[in-house]
């Protein structure tokens, strides 16, 4: 069962969202009205996603109380409002919400918008962890090797690696060879896939 944190000041509406998103077992809903509460939430408990309204009648709206939390930690947030104003959406933006939902809103868009916050936050997440692993083995290469990597996956043969690093076609080989043993890599393929989801590519 997921357990969501709810932020929202207008009372009928909470009440609402909490019976809503209840109901079948859905998910456990904690509702804080305001930023004092939902920070006393936040800080003791652990939650799955967190559902705010931007426009709240708190002294820092929903926008300015997620940049606060973010400081703590990072998990899902989905926002609700009932504009669609371009100066709200770029301040919510810069908090890396997952989703937006106008008012008014029905019970399957409600939830369908959850499970999609939570599936493109665990992507996010361990695309993340990927790149940590890979900053691991990219401090085993050497400088040639990274730029070998570089030339092989811009669609490069080793003879074109060769002339452009000016360096020998069998030198080429032995890189490719050492990057191999170094990265547990056995083909071509994987040499690029790794370049690109490193973003090797971009390292200077």
């Amino acid at each position: 069962m997921l357990h969501i944190l709810l932020i929202e000041d207008e009372l009928i509406i909470a009440k609402d969202l909490k019976m809503t998103l209840e109901k079948q077992k859905f998910s456990k809903v904690d509702v804080s009205k305001n930023e004092e509460e939902a920070i006393t939430f936040f800080t003791s408990n652990t939650y799955d996603i967190i559902i705010t309204d931007i426009n709240l009648n708190s002294k820092k709206d929903g926008i300015e109380i997620i940049s606060h939390f973010n400081t703590i930690k990072k998990i899902p947030v989905v926002y609700l409002t009932a504009y669609s104003d371009d100066d709200i959406i770029k301040r919510a933006e810069a908090t890396s919400p997952f989703a937006y939902i106008l008012k008014p809103f029905n019970e399957s868009q409600l939830k369908a918008t959850i499970n999609l916050a939570l599936l493109n936050f665990k992507k996010r997440d361990q695309a993340s962890k990927g790149l940590i692993d890979n900053s691991d083995k990219i401090a085993l290469l050497t400088k040639r090797e990274k730029q070998v990597l570089v030339t092989l996956s811009n669609g490069n043969s080793s003879k074109e690696i060769a002339e452009v690093l000016n360096i020998s076609n069998q030198t080429v080989e032995k890189h490719k060879q050492n990057i191999r043993e170094k990265l547990n890599l056995r083909t071509v393929a994987e040499m690029i896939n790794f370049t690109m989801t490193s973003r090797l590519y971009k390292l200077k």
